[in-house]
C-alpha cells in the first residue's frame, strides 16, 4: 500500500481545509473526490493530477467531463449515434477528443515506464525497497501461461477501470463516513479517541501504519457500517444467464440479464436488524455481522469477481480517517439539507452526496 503518497496527499488536504474554512461550511464530498483521484493518479501509475491543490485544472477538468459523459443516457441506449455519427454531436465529439488526450497521456505514461524498466539504474532504485506503482506491477505480472506479456491496450484498459470504479466510489465511502460522524457526535469523539489512543496526542500530523490502523477497531466498525448502509456501490454488474436456470423460485430464462441489488440488499429488515439505524456496534465482536451469512454485506462484491480495487479502498479510509479525526472536529451546518437524512444522487453506478457541505474545526 502507497502509504508515503496517502500522507503527502493528506497533509495537502489539511491545507486546503484550513486555508479555505476559517469557520465557513466546505464541500466535503468535492475534497474526497480530489484526494482519492491525486491517491489513484499517483498510486496507479505515478501521475500526479494535482486535484487536492487545485481541483480546477485542465487535467481534473478533462478526467470530470470524461467520466459525466460515460453517463448520458442518450449514448447509453443508442450507442451507435456515436459510433458512426459522431460528427453531428459537436458537444458530444469534444469529449472524444478529450478523452483521446487522456488515453494519449496514460500511453505515454506506459512508454516512459517501459523506458524505466529497462534501465538498470532504475532497477537498482527498486530494489532497495522502493515503492512500485500498479502499473510497473502489471508490467511485471502480467503474463498468461504462454508468457505474453499484458499489451499496451490491455494496459491501458485496465487503467482507465481502476480510475472509474475506484476514484468516485471511495470519495463516496469517505463522504458518507464524514456525514455519519458528523449526525453522530458521540461516535466521532469516541473514533477521535481511539485515534489519538493509537497515534498520540502530539499537535501535529501522524501518519498511521498498516499495523496501528488494525489497532483501530471502533474505526474499522464505523467504515464497515457507513459501507453497509450507505454503499457506494448501487448493484452488481449485470450478469447474463448462460442457461434456463432459476433462483428463489423464480424461473430466469437464458439470456436474461441478472443483477443483485447491494443497496436493499444491505438495508433489507429481512437480512438486518433495524436496518435503517447507522450502528457500528454491528461489526464489533460478537455482533450481529458476526453471524450474518457473509454474502449479507457485500459492498465489494465477493467470490472471485470481487472488487479488485477493494484492499486499496479500505487503505485509503483506514488511513485517512484517523488523521482526519485528530486534526478536525466537524459538523454540519445550520442550513444543511442533510440533517434529517443524507440526501444522495445516482450517477454511473455510483452513489454519492449531494450539496455536502461540512463546518470543519481545527484541533491543532
Amino acid at each position: 500500500m502507497p502509504l508515503e503518497i496517502f500522507g503527502n496527499l493528506t497533509e495537502k488536504l489539511f491545507k486546503v481545509i484550513d486555508n479555505t474554512s476559517n469557520g465557513k461550511a466546505v464541500d466535503a464530498y468535492d475534497l474526497m473526490e480530489r484526494w482519492t483521484l491525486d491517491a489513484i493518479g499517483n498510486a496507479s501509475f505515478g501521475f500526479d493530477f494535482g486535484a487536492v491543490t487545485d481541483g480546477d485544472n485542465e487535467w481534473v477538468h478533462r478526467y470530470n467531463d470524461v467520466v459525466e459523459a460515460t453517463s448520458e443516457p442518450l449514448y447509453t441506449f443508442l450507442p451507435i449515434l456515436e459510433r458512426k455519427y459522431i460528427n453531428w454531436f459537436p458537444r458530444r465529439k469534444k469529449v472524444h477528443d478529450e478523452l483521446t488526450v487522456f488515453l494519449d497521456m496514460i500511453q505515454h505514461i506506459i512508454d516512459e515506464k517501459r523506458r524505466k524498466i529497462s534501465d538498470s539504474n532504475y532497477q537498482s532504485t527498486q530494489d532497495n525497497n522502493k515503492q512500485k506503482d500498479l502499473l510497473e506491477m502489471m508490467m511485471e505480472s502480467g503474463e498468461d501461461e504462454n508468457g505474453a506479456l499484458l499489451t499496451d491496450e490491455e494496459l491501458r484498459s485496465n487503467m482507465c477501470i481502476f480510475f472509474f470504479a475506484g476514484h468516485d466510489t471511495t470519495a463516496s465511502a469517505l463522504s458518507f463516513a464524514i456525514y455519519y460522524l458528523a449526525r453522530h457526535p458521540e461516535m466521532q469523539e469516541r473514533a477521535r479517541e481511539e485515534a489519538i489512543r493509537v497515534l498520540g496526542n502530539e499537535p501535529t500530523n501522524i501518519r498511521p501504519t498498516v499495523e496501528q490502523s488494525r489497532e483501530m477497531t471502533y474505526i474499522e466498525q464505523i467504515i464497515k457500517e457507513v459501507l453497509r448502509i450507505s454503499c457506494p456501490a448501487d448493484s452488481l454488474i449485470t450478469r447474463i444467464a448462460t442457461k434456463d436456470t432459476e433462483l428463489g423460485g423464480v424461473f430466469i430464462p437464458k439470456g436474461t440479464g441478472v443483477t443483485l441489488s447491494i443497496y436493499n440488499l444491505q438495508r433489507s429488515p429481512k437480512v438486518w436488524d433495524n436496518p435503517q439505524k447507522f450502528d457500528p456496534e454491528r461489526f464489533s465482536p460478537g455482533g450481529e455481522a458476526e453471524n450474518k451469512d457473509p454474502n449479507s454485506w457485500i459492498p465489494f462484491s465477493s467470490g472471485q469477481r470481487q472488487c479488485i480495487g477493494m484492499n486499496f479502498s479500505l487503505s485509503e479510509q483506514r488511513f485517512l480517517l484517523p488523521m482526519l479525526l485528530r486534526k478536525y472536529k466537524w459538523s454540519l451546518p445550520e442550513d444543511s439539507i442533510h440533517h434529517d437524512k443524507v440526501k444522495i444522487e445516482l450517477g454511473l453506478g455510483v452513489i454519492s452526496p449531494v450539496d455536502f457541505n461540512v463546518i470543519f474545526e481545527k484541533l491543532y
